[in-house]
């Protein structure tokens, strides 16, 4: 069983979509600040941080003071901003994680060589205009299907929880596998429970029950053995009870969840002694996965600090 010790940079709240599920956006907060990422960055490195999990709202460099804040302080665009901070992170020996939802491959490309990794959740392949009216699933799978084609290591996954049943579910899975199958981009995915947090005007739904988190789980078993499932502990309760089909809990910080602040980690220890207790050795991973770290995933200039990291055993 895997984790990543993370540190979270949100370059913005800001976002210029109206998702109702959502407690995440903010409308006029700016960008991350130069002092900020100073902090975070001290602070990751006292607290043992490997993975720096950069994200922001989506595309918020289409919003007019965003883009003017970009400018006044030097930047071309947010792409720039994001790049600098995944550099910051490199030279104080973090290995950056990006999430700032759909992407071109033009811009996935240009962004590589900063991170070792990024990624995007599909959610969901059934489109609902009341909850998400600028996300649709088409350009989810674009965007995903871009990170292939740019040899990007990526992770996704599915949105459960807020009100979809189980053969969507399913059918969602399908979809990535089959995205996987035609570039072999992913290295994991997330079964990630819907939690409604302050801000969110979507009322979370029925969750799957044990039985149906199984089923998802032998489903993607046979679609894409070789790709690992997540299930974020601190957004499912009984993700004990679901151990014996888990690979990975994630990123696991001393730091709130950004996303979801009302549902904090536990401490490391108490997830290594509830994975032993069923038998699994809870151990550390980057951001970068084992099964894309080669010379075809990653740029030069991070695969030889992968490799050592893998062959040194994590230290």
């Amino acid at each position: 069983m895997t984790y990543s010790r993370s540190v979270t940079l949100v370059l913005t709240h800001d976002c210029p979509w109206h998702c109702a599920y959502c407690g995440f956006r903010s409308e006029h907060e700016g960008l991350l600040c130069e002092s900020e990422v100073e902090r975070i960055v001290t602070e990751a490195r006292k607290g043992g941080a490997r993975e720096a999990l950069i994200i922001s709202g989506e595309r918020p460099g289409t919003m007019p003071h965003i883009r003017d804040e970009l400018a006044r302080r030097g930047y071309w665009d947010f792409w720039e901003f994001a790049a600098h901070v995944a550099d910051r992170c490199r030279e104080a020996g973090l290995f950056p994680h990006g999430n700032f939802g759909r992407m071109t491959e033009e811009e996935l490309r240009r962004l590589r060589p900063h991170f070792v990794s990024m990624g995007m959740m599909l959610e969901s392949v059934t489109d609902h205009p009341h909850m998400a009216p600028e996300k649709k699933a088409a350009g989810r799978i674009a965007g995903i299907e871009a990170a292939g084609r740019a040899k990007v290591p990526f992770t996704s996954g599915i949105l459960v929880g807020w009100g979809e049943n189980q053969v969507s579910r399913l059918r969602s899975l399908r979809v990535l596998a089959d995205l996987h199958g035609q570039h072999g981009q992913l290295q994991e995915i997330l079964i990630q429970r819907y939690v409604a947090n302050e801000g969110s005007k979507w009322p979370a739904g029925s969750l799957p029950t044990l039985e149906e988190y199984e089923e998802m789980m032998d489903s993607w078993r046979e679609l894409a053995p070789e790709v690992a499932i997540q299930i974020p502990p601190n957004l499912e309760s009984r993700w004990v009870e679901l151990l014996d089909g888990l690979d990975d809990l994630g990123g696991i910080s001393w730091a709130k969840d950004e996303v979801n602040p009302a549902r904090p980690w536990e401490r490391v220890e108490h997830y290594r002694e509830a994975c032993a207790g069923v038998g699994r050795r809870l151990v550390e991973r980057l951001p970068v996965y084992e099964t894309h770290a080669t010379a075809e995933w990653l740029d030069p200039v991070w695969l030889e600090r992968v490799e050592r990291f893998i062959l040194e055993g994590g230290r």
